[in-house]
C-alpha cells in the first residue's frame, strides 16, 4: 500500500477547522477562505498553493504542514533538517534528527519517546530538534510511559514542523530566507502530492 502523506479532512468544515487552530491574521484568511466559505482551490494544499502565490510563503508553510498527514509532516521536517547534514549540525542535531527519521520510518511509541528524549537535548532552536518534536507529537500519546495514553492534539506536530521548515530557512540562507523558504515549500508540495515518501529512502 502506497504512504499516506495527505491528512484526510472528510469536509471542509474539518479543514477550516483545523486551520482555526493556527489563528492566522485576516490578510492572510482572505486569501484562504473564499467568500462562500470555502477553502481556496477547496483543501488546505490548494490554500497552501494560493498563499505562495499571495507572498505568503511563512503562513503557506504553516497551512501545507496542516495538510500532511502528521507522519507526512515529521517527514518534511526530517527532509528539511537532514540538508543541514550537509552543513554544521551539531551531534545533539544529528541525533535528534536520526531519531525523528526513526519514527516516521518504523512509526512506534518507543521511537516516539525516543524522539522526544533526542528533541528535549537538542532543543528547539534548530530544525532537527523541531523534526523529532514534531516526531514526537505524531506518536500515540505525550503522556509518559508509565501513564495512560494521551493523544497529542492532531495540529501539533505540523506546527513543530513548520517551525523546522522555518529554522532550516533562516540558518541555511540567512541573506535570502524567503528564496530558500520557497525551495523548502517545493520539497512540501513534492511529499503532499506524494512523491516523495519514507518508503523511498
Amino acid at each position: 500500500m502506497a504512504a499516506t502523506t495527505l491528512e484526510n479532512y472528510p469536509t471542509q468544515e474539518a479543514a477550516r477547522m483545523r486551520l482555526a487552530k493556527l489563528e492566522l491574521p485576516e490578510p492572510v484568511m482572505a486569501v484562504v477562505e473564499q467568500p462562500d466559505g470555502m477553502l481556496a482551490g477547496g483543501s488546505l494544499v490548494e490554500s497552501a498553493r494560493a498563499l505562495v502565490k499571495a507572498g505568503l510563503a511563512e503562513d503557506a508553510v504553516s497551512v501545507l504542514a496542516q495538510s500532511l498527514s502528521r507522519r507526512g509532516a515529521a517527514w518534511w521536517a526530517c527532509r528539511v533538517a537532514r540538508l543541514e547534514a550537509g552543513g554544521s549540525p551539531t551531534p545533539k542535531e544529528l541525533r535528534a534528527l536520526e531519531a525523528a527519521e526513526a519514527w516516521v520510518r518504523q512509526p512506534e511509541q518507543l521511537k516516539a519517546y525516543a524522539a522526544q528524549d533526542a528533541s528535549n537535548v537538542a532543543g528547539l532552536a534548530n530544525p532537527s530538534g523541531c523534526a523529532a518534536l514534531a516526531a514526537f507529537l505524531a506518536g500515540e500519546s505525550i503522556a509518559p510511559p508509565h501513564l495512560d495514553p494521551l493523544p497529542p492534539l492532531p495540529h501539533l506536530a505540523g506546527m513543530a514542523a513548520a517551525g523546522a521548515v522555518k529554522l532550516a530557512a533562516a540558518r541555511r540562507a540567512p541573506a535570502e530566507p524567503k528564496q530558500e523558504l520557497l525551495r523548502l515549500i517545493d520539497a512540501g508540495f513534492t511529499i503532499s502530492s506524494g512523491t516523495d515518501t519514507w518508503e523511498g529512502s
